[in-house]
């Protein structure tokens, strides 16, 4: 259930201390809602809920091993379906996470911000829309649609929002397409709409991999790697991609979706649509570079999940059945076609151990793992790769005359150990 607690602005900061502590509060609102407005605080155990209960907007861990809605930190202020607490579709502050749970989303009375603040920084928010014209007069507020769509419309005399957005998180795509998203550009006013892959599943920072419309004019999706082309769906006709017909193999003999590419004097994009409800979507770019299209089919008794991949082209031999890293590589003198890392649970011993240095056309990033297997595969002495950190960011690399010992032991953040090792595939 929500509340929200209705404060003035002069008392805005008092008072976030005393309902950091306690959630008994005088001036709470007990109903559920799917608006925020002027003089509100959305706090870090409240959600907004869209009309039909399809979205939540609250605040959340990342990390898979730990409960998600937990009070452990960091956190995040994020979208997800609302029975399917486990997969965020968009997260507001992926690069400024809260070290708490003393996180509070307000919106400011003089321009009409959304302002993310805790403890730590409440002179310097995070401002989640800062594309936003200002606005003034409290005339704003902020709603979660069905659609999954957070919108920042003006509100009439009665406290009503109407109107179009003057902001909206579809605009600002993460890892994730919903139907009615758009991947492509606004020639009018310059917007482009990519997704960017998470670093990790337990770090939503902008990753290694991101896809965009093809900038040729061909209609096409385009996944690159570090900013040089990593694969391509092939041209999309009679209602499949020509090299990722898997994409859209299910969807396109069930009937659920229209997919299409938009060309008019002010927009290019690509967009999906479901025209066969009721059912729930996400596309999904993740950490590897792959495209997964879910579907959660609600026409029967039974909801369940499908899913439809087009992955990366993956090294020979790799493929659902395989351990094998499904992440392609350029040619090497040095490694067989035949090889591949495949995850194996255990530690390494003897021989010499580096950490990774980074490389690949940025500056500034933080490595992930497919950043690791990109500079293990590229030098001929590396054998194996881990994460360096618990939030699977940075490198640590063995080179050969290193020994694999394998063990199935749980460490002390409850997960096992998984070391990355050059094998051949048979």
């Amino acid at each position: 259930m929500l509340s929200i607690a209705t404060v003035s602005s002069s008392a805005f900061f008092l008072l976030f201390f005393i309902i950091s502590s306690s959630i008994s509060f005088s001036h709470v609102l007990t109903k559920e809602t799917d608006t925020l407005k002027p003089g509100q605080l959305l706090r870090d155990w409240e959600q907004l809920v869209s009309q039909s209960k399809v979205f939540r907007l609250g605040f959340f861990n990342p990390n898979p091993d730990t409960v998600h809605l937990g009070p452990a930190g960091p956190r995040y202020l994020g979208i997800w379906f609302d029975h399917i607490p486990f997969y965020s579709v968009w997260v507001a502050n992926r690069e400024d996470p809260i070290p708490d749970s003393s996180g509070a989303l307000s919106i400011d009375p003089n321009d009409g911000k959304l302002k993310l603040t805790h403890r730590g920084n409440q002179q310097h928010p995070v401002i989640i829309n800062p594309s936003q014209k200002n606005t003034s007069n409290n005339d704003v507020a902020l709603t979660l649609l069905d659609s999954g769509n957070l919108v920042v419309r003006r509100v009439n005399s009665r406290g009503i929002p109407f109107g179009s957005a003057l902001w909206q998180s579809f605009d600002y795509p993460h890892n994730m397409l919903l139907p009615g998203m758009k991947l492509g550009m606004n020639f009018r006013t310059g917007q482009t709409w990519e997704l960017t892959s998470w670093v990790s599943n337990k770090l939503p920072s902008p990753g290694a991999f991101k896809v965009c419309l093809d900038q040729s004019g061909v209609d096409q999706l385009v996944v690159r790697r570090r900013g040089e082309i990593y694969w391509s769906t092939g041209v999309f006709q009679n209602g499949s991609f020509q090299n990722a017909t898997s994409l859209t193999g299910f969807t396109k003999d069930s009937g659920i979706y229209e997919f299409k590419f938009v060309r008019n004097p002010e927009e290019r994009y690509f967009t999906y649509m479901v025209k066969d409800g009721p059912a729930l979507s996400r596309m999904d770019l993740d950490t590897l570079g792959q495209l997964t299209l879910f579907t959660l089919d609600q026409r029967e008794s039974i909801s369940s999940w499908i899913f439809d991949t087009a992955g990366s082209p993956c090294p020979v031999g790799v493929g659902n059945e395989s351990a094998g890293v499904c992440l392609a590589e350029k040619a090497s003198a040095c490694r067989s076609a035949k090889e591949a890392f495949v995850a194996k649970r255990g530690y390494m011993v003897n021989g010499e151990e580096s950490f990774g240095g980074g490389g690949g056309g940025e500056v500034g990033f933080l490595q992930s793992l497919s950043d690791c297997h990109g500079e293990c595969w590229k030098d001929c002495d590396c054998i194996a790769y881990q994460a360096a950190s618990y939030d699977e960011t940075g490198c640590r690399l063995w080179s050969k005359g290193s020994k694999f010992v394998a063990d199935d032991f749980i460490g002390s953040e409850g997960v096992v150990d998984l070391i990355y090792l050059l094998q051949s595939l048979h």
